[in-house]
């Protein structure tokens, strides 16, 4: 899936920890930080660290790729 913005990313994040059958709670403790920082990621909100989103991603199984534009073309 292509991820153009913060929320498709937070939504994916979201789906991936609802079909691992955890909570926000649960997935916080595993990531090391807090529920409401992990609602905030998964809202696709622009104040978080990106450390942390690759974190609760590598807990999840979501590989990210990096590709820069000119490539794309």
């Amino acid at each position: 899936m292509k991820v153009e913005h913060l929320k498709d990313l937070g939504c994916m994040i979201r789906q991936r920890r609802k079909q691992a059958r955890l909570t926000i709670d649960m997935l916080a403790a595993m990531a090391m930080c807090s529920p409401r920082l992990l609602g905030e990621v998964e809202r696709g909100k622009r104040n978080v660290s990106f450390g942390v989103v690759l974190a609760i991603c590598a807990l999840l199984g979501i590989e990210l790729h990096a590709q820069g534009r000119e490539e794309n073309r």
